[in-house]
């Protein structure tokens, strides 16, 4: 699960490094983690995270699945804003903001291409329609 909120960007999987009753929550950044256990449970203790070389993310940390639920229903209930990019990425992280502005751009131009492939699928797919506008029961 990929989850863009307020503490940062994280994936979220069940390893195993994890027990039954955690998952491994993983972010690039170490002050993403760093905001997340802190939100958890008060303070951020920096021997919790694994710094992690050669993987896809460089740090982890395994939370309790329930926190991790109660965490996602949290930042729900929190939702008071109109636009997601203005809201989580703070003014001054340029940094961020261009990576996420880069996602969601990526995104949009896989939801363009799908769009144009299934337009094109359906036009060249018959249509029941021989006279334009008219269903073929009403063929003159």
């Amino acid at each position: 699960m990929w989850v863009f909120t307020r503490e940062g960007f994280f994936s979220v999987v069940w390893d195993k490094t994890c027990r039954a009753e955690e998952l491994a929550v993983r972010s690039q950044s170490k002050e993403d983690i760093c905001r997340l256990v802190k939100r958890l449970s008060g303070y951020c203790d920096e021997g919790q995270i694994t710094e992690n070389f050669g993987t896809a993310y460089r740090y982890s940390v395994n939370i309790a699945r329930q926190a991790w639920s109660a965490y996602l229903t949290d930042c729900a209930l929190q939702i008071d804003y109109p636009s997601v990019k203005e809201a989580i990425v703070p003014e001054k992280d340029r940094l961020r903001q261009d990576a996420y502005y880069q996602i969601w751009e990526a995104l949009y131009r896989w939801r363009s291409k799908t769009d144009a492939i299934e337009r094109e699928k359906r036009r060249r797919e018959p249509s029941g329609v021989d006279v334009p506008g008219l269903p073929l029961r009403w063929k003159p």
